[in-house]
């Protein structure tokens, strides 16, 4: 802890001080640089990248945990019968909008999990929503929910999400810890952080984007070819085991959809 160079007093360790609690001597820039930078020490001391590699993957499995236990809910059949009837609705949407339409849609739900304090709240009710949503359609057709999540976890961009969602809601406790611990001197540190995930997040959700819409694109490609077949899986269980990411997210589903069809 420093001195003032005039009294002697003890000066608090406060980046913002300007002058001595006791003497009112102004504090040399020297002395409000050292606290500046021994906050800085002592903020990245407490959440170290080993720290914050921890919470991220136990904040991924939790979100697999959500979209699983929302997997075996029980859905009602007029929910089940709306979930099916959206899928008829996404491909003119996706015609116009296309990647614009997957990335934003990914993004706003990520930016949301950012929040300090309602960020893992909303998004493991989002991710525990898109479990309902396979139960819906595991209901509708007969098949078992965990074989669809499994399914849904075949995709390469699923996993990319996932990762996006879990670095987001690892980011908001942390926001959330210095907010309650430091105050405004925390949220300013930790801040910084958040725009360093935020930027890898649309990274990795754009990425995800351009697979999905490079997915259906392949289906609209090899439409015409009539004489493929493919007895491995049931007719029709892929259009609705790979739909929702988040309940509207229908659209990584229509290239299963556009795939199956070619047996008819």
């Amino acid at each position: 802890m420093p001195y003032c160079i005039r009294c002697g007093a003890k000066i608090p360790e406060d980046e913002k001080a300007r002058f001595c609690p006791n003497c009112g001597a102004p504090l040399p820039q020297k002395i409000r640089q050292s606290m500046a930078e021994k906050r800085k020490k002592e903020l990245t001391r407490v959440a170290p990248l080993e720290r914050r590699l921890i919470l991220a993957s136990f904040m991924a499995l939790l979100c697999i945990f959500a979209t699983c236990l929302g997997t075996l809910a029980k859905i009602e059949d007029k929910e089940a019968q709306d979930i099916i009837s959206d899928f008829n609705e996404i491909e003119n949407i996706l015609q116009k909008a296309g990647i614009q339409f997957i990335f934003g849609n990914n993004m706003m739900y990520c930016l949301v999990m950012f929040i300090p304090f309602v960020g893992p709240v909303g998004g493991f009710y989002v991710l525990y929503s898109t479990g309902r949503v396979l139960a819906a359609l595991s209901q509708v057709q007969g098949y078992n929910p965990l074989f669809l999540f499994l399914m849904v976890m075949v995709c390469p961009h699923a996993w990319l999400e996932y990762i996006s969602y879990s670095l987001a809601i690892s980011e908001s406790v942390w926001l959330s810890f210095f907010i309650i611990k430091y105050r405004y001197g925390g949220l300013r540190f930790e801040v910084a952080n958040a725009v360093k995930y935020i930027s890898l997040c649309a990274v990795l959700l754009l990425a995800g984007a351009i697979i999905e819409m490079a997915i259906i694109t392949s289906a609209s490609e090899i439409a015409p070819i009539k004489s493929l077949q493919f007895s491995v899986m049931p007719e029709n269980l892929w259009v609705q085991s790979i739909c929702q990411m988040k309940n509207q997210n229908l659209e990584s589903s229509l290239f299963f959809w556009r795939l199956l069809q070619f047996q008819s």
